[in-house]
């Protein structure tokens, strides 16, 4: 294999994967998560519901309700820090997005029914923020595997 196609491969596809991922999450959190008769409601539109209902007033998951909203912008500042050339730090906050986002999906997915109840949650959005969080946390994973490596090569040690 050339050195250009096997830098393709260390630096251009785990970059690939996570933004594939991130975007999956991205659409995901914009799909129905929630059900109540004929109406679908993103995650969003749920957290205004949770909020305005008062069920975490004082609580230490209010916080996380709000950080919710968050999920968009931190994306697009694990793509941009990419762009920028601060690969570490794009697989940080993006692993850290994808996990927080993987594990709220997840319990969601879990909980989702297929039956034809008016009210409950929906599978689209969870289940495509889950693939999404997969992917997300993968392609992290290689960015920091593939740059410690690259690393040990730069500072003349043994690779």
């Amino acid at each position: 294999m050339s050195e250009r196609n096997s830098r393709v491969l260390t630096t251009a596809l785990p970059a690939a994967i996570t933004a594939v991922g991130l975007l999956a999450v991205a659409v995901g959190v914009f799909l129905p998560w929630f059900r109540s008769g004929a109406v679908l409601r993103d995650s969003f539109q749920a957290v205004g519901v949770i909020t305005t209902l008062g069920f975490l007033d004082g609580t230490a998951l209010e916080v996380l309700l709000y950080a919710w909203y968050g999920v968009v912008p931190a994306i697009t500042l694990s793509i941009v820090s990419y762009a920028l050339g601060m690969r570490a730090t794009a697989a940080t906050i993006g692993a850290f997005l994808a996990i927080v986002t993987g594990t709220v999906s997840g319990g969601a997915t879990v909980e989702s029914s297929g039956g034809d109840s008016p009210l409950g949650i929906a599978a689209a959005g969870p289940t495509t923020t889950l693939i999404g969080s997969a992917l997300a946390v993968l392609g992290a994973v290689l960015i920091v595997v593939n740059g410690r490596r690259g690393a040990s090569r730069i500072a003349g040690g043994e690779p």
